[in-house]
């Protein structure tokens, strides 16, 4: 009898420990996070998807992407397992309109879905498996360093790279939202020579990169406006 009291204690401290760490907030209290966070963005209901590069969140296992309630807390809903998580490192995050997470990094799967630097998650945690269309060269050869969504949803993608989604695109891209390449910013990154590291999406529809570059047939450096 003892020995059953022993073990019921251990089990429900354990399930207590559990959820006090799912309760408590990264940002007052509670663990934080166990490695680097390199990326952040902010739903519209407020939530907050944090990538980079680490292995728990408030302690609890999640492999480079987690969400977070407004207050800080772990958000248990979202990429429940620590699998969903990529298996390499998160450099950027954008939200879409429909409240869909474009992540890009240097990875090779996210979730159970292979994919080069480039994915797309649900609101869910889920990894939208079709996202890039049937390419058969899903995401990028190089690191994404950057991205932006657009007012009508496209995305754009900057990094060190030559090919999306086995096309050429140096440096700079623009994806449909549903991952398929868009054409004309990817014409126009032919004209760069070197990585895109920021991106700005403008009202007027078109985006601001930054990086280290020069442009063809243009004198300033580092600086490139997207159509």
């Amino acid at each position: 009898m003892k020995w059953f009291l022993l073990i019921l204690a251990v089990s429900v401290g354990a399930a207590y420990a559990q959820s006090e760490a799912a309760l408590s907030s990264a940002f007052s209290g509670g663990e934080g996070v166990n490695g680097e966070v390199k990326a952040v963005a902010v739903q519209a209901d407020g939530k907050i998807v944090i990538g980079g590069k680490f292995t728990a969140v408030n302690g609890i296992p999640r492999n480079n992407i987690a969400r977070l309630n407004a207050d800080g807390s772990l958000d248990r809903a979202f990429s429940e397992k620590q699998a969903n998580g990529v298996n390499g490192q998160i450099n950027a995050l954008a939200i879409q309109p429909d409240g869909g997470i474009i992540v890009g990094g240097l990875f090779t799967q996210a979730g159970q879905v292979e994919t080069m630097n480039l994915a797309r998650y649900k609101t869910d945690g889920s990894v939208d498996k079709n996202f890039g269309g049937a390419s058969g060269a899903p995401g990028t050869n190089g690191v994404v360093l950057a991205l932006a969504v657009q007012g009508d949803g496209k995305i754009v993608v900057g990094g060190n790279f030559n090919t999306v989604l086995g096309q050429p695109c140096r440096s700079l891209a623009r994806l449909k939202a549903d991952g398929t390449l868009d054409g004309l910013v990817s014409a126009q990154s032919a004209r760069l020579n070197g990585p895109v590291m920021a991106l700005a999406a403008a009202p007027d529809g078109t985006s601001i990169a930054g990086g280290l570059f020069t442009v063809e047939n243009q004198s300033a450096r580092s600086l490139f406006q997207t159509k």
